[in-house]
């Protein structure tokens, strides 16, 4: 009788204190949800000279890029998704571009590109799997690092470029008999 009474004691006072936990806990998770994220600074967008920018512009999906990039820049608070998603979306509408500049259209842009949407889906990913603020803040890095990338390798094709016009201009030499 004895023990019977100790088992239903200690069994009504693990349940009063299991029951007084659960309170806690859904408070808790109400003030995580209510907590407003805040990210990192993200680094400067890389300038390119207006003549160079001009030239840029003028592919209507990079321009459409580069206004989204400087919002993404800005946003240091609130969710990410909608950015991680239009960087995919225009990513691919980039590729299948058929306007895609011929100035372009190297190698070197291209492998730019290609980086930049690595990054971007990492993103989408990180957030979608509520990664550390840690974790995100790299990855946001890693996206403006890699469309820096893209600028300057899209201005650096740009440069006149001396020695290739002196090949492409020199007239072909006469042979001596």
């Amino acid at each position: 009788m004895k023990k019977s009474i100790y088992i239903l004691s200690f069994s009504l006072s693990l349940f009063i204190f299991s029951c007084g936990n659960d309170e806690n806990k859904e408070e808790v998770v109400v003030s995580d949800e209510n907590a407003q994220v805040s990210y990192s600074q993200l680094p400067a967008i890389t300038s390119i000279s207006k003549e160079k920018l001009a030239e840029i512009n003028k592919w209507k999906k990079f321009k459409e890029l580069s206004s989204l990039m400087e919002k993404f820049q800005r946003q240091n608070t609130g969710d990410l998704t909608y950015y991680a998603e239009e960087f995919i979306r225009l990513d691919k509408d980039i590729e299948k571009d058929t306007l895609f500049p011929a100035k372009f259209e190297i190698p070197d842009v291209k492998s730019r590109l290609i980086v930049f949407n690595t990054f971007s889906n990492q993103l989408k990913v990180r957030l979608e799997e509520n990664a550390p603020i840690d974790s995100i803040n790299i990855t946001r890095k890693r996206v403006m690092m890699s469309y820096n990338a893209l600028r300057d390798q899209l201005s650096e094709s740009l440069k006149s470029k001396i020695y290739e016009d002196f090949i492409n201009n020199t007239p072909p030499s006469k042979e001596k008999p």
